[in-house]
């Protein structure tokens, strides 16, 4: 795993299998936490960004909250 920061980016480079524990971990917090306002859309928010360019991934529905 490598990690570098470019144009205020960070890059990251893994193996496959520890980008799918990196998901793992994200789909784990999420479910620990819906209850709590605003966890949930910002984790699948994330993994949405995460996997774009991704033809293997189905995004989720991120719903808009009112305040």
């Amino acid at each position: 795993m490598s990690y570098r920061e470019e144009n205020e980016q960070v890059i990251l480079s893994m193996s496959k299998e520890d980008y799918e524990t990196v998901l793992a971990a994200l789909a784990s917090f999420t479910v620990l936490h819906l209850a709590r306002p605003g966890h949930t859309e910002r984790i699948c928010a994330l993994m949405n960004r995460l996997n774009s360019g991704n033809p293997h991934y189905t995004p989720y529905q991120v719903e808009e909250r009112k305040s």
